[in-house]
């Protein structure tokens, strides 16, 4: 029996798969909230002294037709090159404490109308290779028109409530995952304001695979209202000369 038990034993080592030999290293992500931010939840922060909203995401696709940016996590990975755990809810609420109003989501009835809502800059920082990498989240989606990144700013839209006819509840339609779209959804929270159809054969926006890091990489997001342009200071007009007398 003794013998019997040792064989099996190597049996098992051998047929097991050798420890951090052919299974990649998990990626650099020397994230620390800083002690200042508020939690608001999971993976989601608010910085009072900034005004500014944090998320922590990760790469889910980087390659392909997109519908989405950011999408909740376990929804829609296969056409959205983020993901996160943030609870959407949440981040709505966020963003109205960085000092951004929602207006509308897209509207289709009875004529179409693109999203409303305060622009937000959004940039992503990770790390690879053993350096730390900052982008303007535009960068990471390119649009099949001109082989350029987004050149115009997500809109915060604000997604929509609506009542289940059976229950009765009240419900917030960005919880079967639309966070940030570059298609237009009702249940955006974050969408682009013009018109860009999520259909097949009419999609504008792919995934800027060279600029993207592997897949599985863990990302910070930061939000802030997009600065308005200052309007010019008109000059005063120059006094006119008295009268002669």
């Amino acid at each position: 029996m003794p013998a019997a038990l040792a064989l099996l034993a190597a049996l098992l080592l051998a047929g097991a798969p050798a420890q951090g030999r052919d299974e990649p290293a998990p990626p650099a992500d020397s994230f620390r909230p800083d002690p200042a931010w508020k939690p608001l939840g999971n993976a989601i922060w608010f910085d009072p002294a900034a005004k500014k909203l944090i998320l922590r995401a990760r790469v889910s696709l980087t390659e392909g037709p997109l519908e989405h940016l950011l999408c909740r996590k376990g929804t829609k990975e296969h056409e959205a090159i983020l993901s996160t755990e943030a609870p959407p809810r949440t981040i709505h609420a966020g963003l109205l404490l960085t000092g951004a109003t929602p207006d509308h989501p897209v509207r289709f009835d009875p004529k179409y109308e693109p999203p409303a809502g305060t622009p937000l800059a959004i940039e992503l920082e990770w790390e690879d290779g053993g350096k730390a990498h900052r982008i303007d989240a535009r960068e990471w989606i390119k649009d099949q028109a001109n082989g350029k990144g987004l050149d115009r700013d997500w809109v915060f839209a604000g997604s929509e409530l609506f009542q289940d006819p059976q229950t009765k509840a009240m419900l917030y339609a960005a919880d079967d995952g639309d966070l940030i779209t570059v298609a237009n959804f009702p249940s955006s929270i974050i969408d682009l304001p013009f018109r860009s159809s999520a259909n097949d054969a009419d999609r504008a926006f792919v995934a800027f695979t060279e600029r993207i890091p592997p897949r599985g990489t863990p990302v910070t997001m930061t939000f802030r209202p997009r600065a308005a342009a200052k309007a010019a200071t008109p000059k005063p007009a120059a006094p006119k000369p008295a009268p002669a007398r």
